[in-house]
């Protein structure tokens, strides 16, 4: 499989990606494309599994962009924007536009893959994986056509498409998970093993979910009110090491602080200040485990005036003090 792509972000000619067929290999290898141009740096980190091609994207830019982008393979892409947003433009105009906000994901499918990829001027975080119809059929066995019956019937309309028709907020045991992922620090072969388990995990949960539907009902949230639930995510999430109100959000999302309170709790299975708490939490156990710095430049990084505050609201959170992490290292 090849993937042609073609921006003067990238390089003077086209850049061909090539994959093995079905993303197959027999040992796990990486390679990492950097940018570093006067308007846009930052890394794309590619790691090659038995079946996947897992992407990781932390790029920094202060100007639109666009990609020509092209293949003739047929593949899968589970689409996780952390930050900035992705849009995909096809040029046939018959084929749906695919775009994912910051905090939010999507499956697609591509039957071929022909047009344009934009972006902002922003900072841009994603994690993607790339898999074909051959996953369906190692993982589901003889049961694929009862299993996956409706992701295979809109296959064999040689059609792109969405998983979702509304791209879907990240939940927390998942950011959790792509973490996980993405901060694994095991050798190659440990590695291999351990990323493919997370991947098949977490695609056989979103997929067999969308065949019994249960994504699909928005939970009662309707869609005005998801869009601003979704405008106040992102809102707290550039702004969570500061100290935020209801009433702040509310205007934002532009609902009552109560409608607000009810709609985002059904969306996200938490209340806002449990959400902010979480962000602030699982940022400061980054900064002392992976960056390793002290627990008071962790506390501060993240909106505690008081160290000993910030201890007492990890150790309420982890169980376990933030300290310990310092002697993990």
């Amino acid at each position: 499989m090849e993937f042609k792509l073609e921006s003067n972000i990238l390089e003077e000619k086209p850049l061909v990606k090539s994959f093995s067929k079905d993303f197959r290999v027999e040992t796990l290898s990486e390679e990492t494309l950097v940018l570093n141009k006067s308007d846009i740096s930052g890394t794309i980190n590619h790691i090659h599994l038995d079946g996947f091609c897992l992407i990781i994207k932390n790029i920094q830019s202060s100007v639109d962009h666009t990609i020509n982008i092209s293949s003739k393979a047929s593949l899968f892409k589970l689409h996780f924007e952390l930050e900035g947003d992705y849009s995909y433009a096809p040029e046939n105009i018959t084929e749906p536009k695919m775009t994912v906000s910051g905090g939010h994901f999507n499956i697609f499918y591509f039957s071929e893959i022909k047009g344009k990829l934009q972006y902002n001027n922003t900072s841009r975080k994603t994690v993607e994986i790339l898999f074909t119809e051959d996953f369906l059929e190692k993982v589901a066995g003889k049961d694929l056509d009862e299993t996956f019956k409706d992701l295979r019937e809109r296959i064999n309309k040689n059609q792109s498409f969405l998983l979702w028709e509304e791209s879907r907020p990240i939940p927390p045991d998942v950011q959790q998970t792509i973490r996980e992922i993405t901060n694994c620090h095991y050798c190659t072969h440990i590695k291999k093993i351990y990323l493919e388990a997370k991947i098949t995990a977490l695609l056989l949960n979103f997929l067999v979910d969308s065949e019994q539907k249960s994504f699909s009902e928005d939970k009662e949230v309707s869609k005005n009110d998801l869009l601003g639930i979704q405008k106040v995510e992102t809102y707290i999430r550039a702004h969570f090491k500061e100290s935020i109100s209801i009433a702040e959000l509310a205007p934002i999302a532009g609902l009552n602080t109560s409608k607000l309170k009810q709609s985002f709790k059904k969306v996200h299975s938490t209340t806002i200040f449990k959400f902010i708490t979480r962000l602030r939490m699982e940022m400061a156990k980054e900064i002392i485990s992976v960056e390793k710095r002290s627990v008071s430049e962790a506390a501060y990084e993240v909106g505690y005036k008081n160290p000993q505050h910030f201890t007492v609201a990890f150790k309420k959170y982890y169980g376990y003090l933030p300290s310990s992490l310092l002697s993990e290292n």
